[in-house]
């Protein structure tokens, strides 16, 4: 007599209905109570964008540009496809309500980098960066997506938006009061937190009964559901915001490598639901090898370059579903009672990606956004796959107490088989450990190549931009630096106090240019005139230099500033035909550092010093010891 694998007090099909009706109703509820409508209302669509393949172009450059070296958009989402290009948009957004705050929302939390620039009469009046490549607590805002406060204007505010990302350049943008943002995040966290705690619940059932039964389906189905989760949340940024903020690495790589995972479980799982070694061993074997793949992949995820990972992984992607779901057909034509529940469970999924793709085509629309429609997708089919997972442990136990013997055979099959897995995993994870510690040693040349860079940076940070000498800062540490090395050596240090007499005069008469070009002859007289390395000399700030003298005495350095101060009046400064004399005057303050004098003395006597030789008539050098 044979036994029906699903005699429950409800015949199969019964509880079937009952599945079918159950996820009806999820999906209803769910359309009703998390429609994006307010979402809708608050996205901007009215922008435009433009592509920086050279990665160069600053905000500086873009506020010059003309209105049509700019694209205008041609739908309601800028979504170009992933690569290394950097890509701006912008948009005006309108005078809005003083008595609201605002925000703006950028719905992609893969960006890499994305950067903020809020512009009001092309001066920009604030700016923010952020991005999946900083630490999650760098954020101006700290949410999943990327959330920045606009400042208060009365008045259009122009709105420009830097972003760069090797995973998803899918970029929705939003104007929110912030009232009404925080009402459709709590939503938004609401149906998250639903369907986290959902699957985690699944997936804990799942691991307890594999512990109860020593299932490998239930263990596989455990894994199938965490990785769904992980990768679904890492998509929506709320594991890179509670899980791991500060590991950046692994966040920019954490959504291929879930994914990967996920595809290798629910490969291994359709093997093993569906049993496929007793109705095809070579398709089997394929499976194994392609969830071996996907395994790989999890770890050289980390290695190859993502768009050229990504591309691979959505072609595996669609070559598995297809293969899955070609199985499942075939071993429903073969007799399979479990087949067609799981053939029907996986066109579930194709048909709800299928709406999805269509939405995003904007050939037809819902009132819940993708991502929602996906996890709602990953609900209904996890519920389902659950259902049919217990329907095919019951099989098994009623196989059981009817033919134990066979059960028996089948059992030292499956040992041997998990055995191989082991195996398997044992091995991957050998290969993972090995590429991991290359990894490491790559990511330790990185570092010290970045620690390199940092001090050429920290090199060009003390160079002043106009005249290429060094800057206020520079001289403030080389100061101190000089001030100490007197004191140790017991040597004479002389400060130089130099300024332009009548700059404001050059500008107002001949422009700012002409006032920009004396500052650079004036500052290339001065650094030629030193012929010692240790001497140094400084743009102190707008026309005034100061020049640092060590082991030099008063008599030489008020020389050598004289012999300075002559070469400056005999230099005529030509700037487009027009001809402009200058002249300078000078105060030298020269002491041998004790612990008496204070930090500030030599310098306060060269100050001194140059006020006192503008006051006696300028275009004169003054200078004396310290008391």
């Amino acid at each position: 007599m044979s036994i029906n694998p699903f005699a429950f007090s409800i015949s199969r099909n019964a509880a079937l209905a009952l599945t079918l009706a159950c996820c009806l109703l999820i999906f209803i509820i769910t359309n009703h109570f998390i429609s994006d409508h307010t979402k809708a209302s608050a996205q901007v669509n009215n922008y435009s964008y433009l592509v920086d393949p050279t990665q160069k172009k600053s905000i500086t450059h873009l506020l010059n540009l003309e209105s049509q070296d700019w694209r205008s958009n041609t739908s309601d989402i800028y979504s170009p496809s992933a690569s290394t290009d950097v890509h701006w948009l912008k948009f005006t957004a309108p005078k809005l309500s003083p008595l609201k705050n605002w925000l703006l929302e950028i719905d992609n939390p893969l960006l890499n980098e994305v950067n903020v620039w809020f512009v009001q009469n092309n001066i920009v009046i604030s700016q923010y960066s952020a991005g999946d490549a900083k630490p999650f607590y760098t954020r101006p805002i700290l949410q999943e997506n990327f959330v920045f406060t606009v400042p208060l204007h009365n008045q259009p505010i122009d709105i420009y938006i830097r972003a760069s990302s090797t995973v998803s350049m899918r970029l929705p943008i939003y104007l929110w009061p912030q009232e009404l943002y925080l009402s459709n995040e709590t939503t938004h966290s609401i149906t998250m937190g639903i369907f986290i705690g959902l699957m985690v619940t699944m997936g804990l059932c799942s691991l307890f009964s594999f512990i109860a039964t020593r299932a490998v389906s239930f263990l596989v189905y455990s894994g199938y559901v965490v990785s769904l989760v992980l990768t679904i949340t890492t998509l929506h940024g709320f594991a890179f915001r509670y899980i791991w903020p500060n590991a950046v690495f692994f966040q920019q790589h954490a959504a291929v490598f879930f994914a990967s995972c996920l595809l290798c479980f629910s490969t291994i799982f359709c093997d093993q639901l569906l049993d496929v070694k007793s109705y095809n061993l070579h398709l089997s074997k394929l499976l194994k090898i392609l969830a071996s793949i996907f395994l790989l992949g999890a770890g050289l995820s980390f290695l190859i370059p993502q768009p050229i990972y990504i591309s691979a992984l959505l072609f595996m992607t669609l070559l598995n579903g297809l293969i899955t779901f070609l199985t499942g057909i075939l071993l429903w034509r073969k007799g399979s009672a479990i087949a067609h529940y799981y053939t029907l469970a996986w066109t579930m999924l194709y048909v709800l990606g299928v709406s999805i793709s269509l939405d995003s085509l904007n050939i037809f629309k819902f009132s819940v956004s993708p991502e929602h429609y996906l996890m709602l997708g990953a609900t209904l089919e996890t519920i389902f796959l659950a259902l049919i997972l217990i329907f095919s442990h019951y099989k098994q136990k009623q196989t059981e107490l009817s033919e134990q013997a066979r059960l028996l055979d089948i059992e030292r099959q499956n040992r041997s088989t998990e055995q191989a897995v082991i195996e398997q995993q044992k091995t991957a994870t050998e290969e993972l450990e090995y590429k991991v510690q290359e990894r490491t040693l790559e990511l330790e040349i990185t570092l010290r190549e970045l620690s390199e860079k940092n001090q050429e940076l920290e090199k060009k940070n003390t160079l002043d931009a106009l005249t290429g000498i060094r800057n206020r800062s520079y001289f403030d540490k080389k100061y101190q630096a000089e001030l100490r090395r007197s004191k140790r050596e017991q040597t004479k240090l002389s400060i130089v106090m130099l300024d332009i007499d009548h700059f404001k005069s050059v500008n107002d008469i001949h422009g700012h240019l002409m006032g920009d070009e004396c500052i650079k002859v004036v500052a290339n007289i001065l650094k030629q005139s030193l012929k010692r390395p240790s001497d140094t000399v400084c743009r102190y700030g707008g026309e005034e230099f100061a020049m640092i003298l060590p082991s030099t005495d008063l008599e030489g350095a008020l020389a050598l500033v004289e012999k300075i101060r002559k070469e400056i009046f005999n230099t005529d400064i030509i700037l487009n035909n027009d001809v402009v004399k200058v002249t300078v005057s000078a105060g030298v303050g020269t002491a041998t550092a004790d612990f008496t004098v204070n930090e500030k003395s030599i310098l306060a006597v060269a100050d001194q010093q140059l006020y006192k030789a503008k006051n006696a008539g300028r275009n004169q050098t003054l200078g004396c010891y310290l008391s």
